[in-house]
């Protein structure tokens, strides 16, 4: 897989969609901007991780349908588990050897995979929506989470497969639980700090740049 692959993600249509461009090689981390904030984060009141971490989930859950509940504790359920993963062991002891004094811990939090809401991803000769996406550099991840399940659906899924997709489905009873949740991602999620030299933020100016509306 030699070129980038653009995916439509944040709406229903394509026309309303925002787009993003996948390199091979290269996840897509949380802290991998362009975010399409609406008004630029006040970093002097959000002037902790969690408080960053929270604003992400909540910029992220504003582009799922209003009434799309799974997706909203989908996302709950993510962000815990970032945040529950580095915050025990060995993750905790293997990071704070890594800082040597300089980093600790939480630094790395956005060092994990970024979702994509409502994402419109490739299969077959057309593309199929899945709720969330992820990109791991070598490939994408689609999450389907419960709800009304058609044939046409399955065989949506099959196309995403077939695709050579990796496909996880959670029960609602993953949704409430971050340590559940995170024990169904597969292996390029779990120790997502590891190939990092450094931790990076997605709150640099570049990345806090508001698109013109107009």
């Amino acid at each position: 897989m030699a070129e980038t692959i653009t995916i439509f993600y944040g709406a229903a249509t394509r026309d309303d969609a925002q787009t993003i461009e996948l390199r091979p090689g290269a996840p897509l981390r949380l802290s991998d901007g362009f975010y399409s904030f609406a008004e630029s984060p006040d970093l002097i009141r959000l002037d902790t991780t969690a408080a960053r971490l929270d604003f992400l989930r909540e910029h992220l859950q504003s582009l799922c349908d209003l009434w799309a509940r799974p997706r909203r504790q989908f996302l709950d359920a993510y962000f815990a588990w970032i945040s529950w993963t580095l915050a025990i062991e060995p993750a905790g002891r293997e990071l704070t050897a890594a800082g040597s004094g300089l980093f600790v811990p939480v630094d790395w939090t956005f060092a994990a995979l970024r979702p994509l809401p409502s994402a419109q991803l490739p299969a077959g000769e057309g593309a199929v929506r899945a709720d969330f996406a992820f990109w791991t550099g070598t490939g994408l991840v689609a999450i389907e989470l419960p709800g009304g399940r058609r044939a046409k659906r399955r065989d949506e899924l099959a196309q995403f497969a077939a695709s050579g997709m990796t496909v996880i489905e959670f029960a609602s009873a993953d949704l409430t639980d971050a340590a559940a949740l995170g024990a169904k991602l597969p292996a390029p999620f779990q120790n997502f700090w590891r190939g990092l030299k450094l931790p990076r933020s997605p709150f640099g100016a570049r990345d806090l740049a508001i698109e013109d509306a107009s």
